[in-house]
């Protein structure tokens, strides 16, 4: 039953509900230690890396499509080059590091405010793309991101 609901969802919130997941993986992540942080730190890892190529393959060229939103992309991709230098730069620290939480940190403060601009962006995307447009880019989003996961999950055991 989730499925069929999730299919039906339109690219924005299926974005947004990723957003959200991403903050209670930190939340989670906060609270841990040893073994259980880099479990938490490989789920954001996974999370984040799958989130920003989807995005990368669907959600940006479409937004190049309109005058109103092609702006957003070249700031949304060099946000996403600079998380995923700090992810890899965290995958190579010891949760024991110093430089592990100063990192962990420096990459949620990142995303905060990428979420926080969120909500301008999506203004403007719904003002161009339709109801139908945006349902459709969530089922490609969905598909392309099933796609993914293996590739993403390899990269993280690297």
């Amino acid at each position: 039953m989730a499925k069929t609901k999730a299919k039906s969802t339109d690219i924005l919130s299926l974005i947004a509900a990723e957003h959200h997941q991403v903050e209670k993986l930190f939340a989670e992540a906060e609270k841990a230690k040893g073994a259980k942080l880099v479990e938490q730190f490989n789920q954001i890892y996974i999370e984040l890396i799958l989130h920003a190529r989807t995005e990368e393959l669907v959600l940006y060229p479409a937004l190049r499509e309109y005058e109103e939103t092609e702006q957003y992309v070249e700031k949304a991709e060099e946000e996403h080059e600079e998380v995923s230098v700090i992810l890899e730069e965290i995958k190579a620290l010891k949760p024991t590091q110093a430089e592990f939480q100063e990192k962990m940190s420096e990459l949620k403060e990142i995303l905060e405010n990428h979420v926080e601009e969120e909500s301008e962006i999506f203004n403007a995307v719904r003002e161009c793309m339709s109801d139908r447009e945006l349902t459709g880019l969530g089922q490609e989003f969905q598909e392309t991101k099933a796609k993914l996961v293996s590739n993403v999950e390899a990269a993280l055991a690297m």
